[in-house]
């Protein structure tokens, strides 16, 4: 087996998280110190709290890529809640 499409999928994730760093540096995000989006467990309130946070968030796009990259288990990125059961 070939360690190309590893390679390339690292690469994908760097550039992802790269990406999101760089607008983190001139925009402080609407979910920044709080607690909700790394907790382990969120309710359907919780979710849609957050959901209505994502929602004007300038950089979600970049979270999403990022998350989606990274194939995040936890957390609430971007509008969905990823736990080891997947993306809500």
């Amino acid at each position: 087996m070939s360690a190309q499409p590893k390679a390339e999928a690292t690469e994908a994730v760097d550039d992802a998280w790269d990406e999101l760093n760089a607008a983190l540096r001139e925009y402080a995000p609407p979910c920044d110190g709080d607690a909700l989006f790394t907790a382990d467990r969120v309710s359907a309130e919780d979710r849609a709290r957050c959901t209505s946070i994502c929602g004007r968030c300038l950089v979600s796009d970049l979270c999403d890529a990022a998350a989606t990259a990274a194939k995040v288990t936890s957390g609430f990125w971007a509008g969905h809640h990823y736990s080891e059961k997947g993306r809500k």
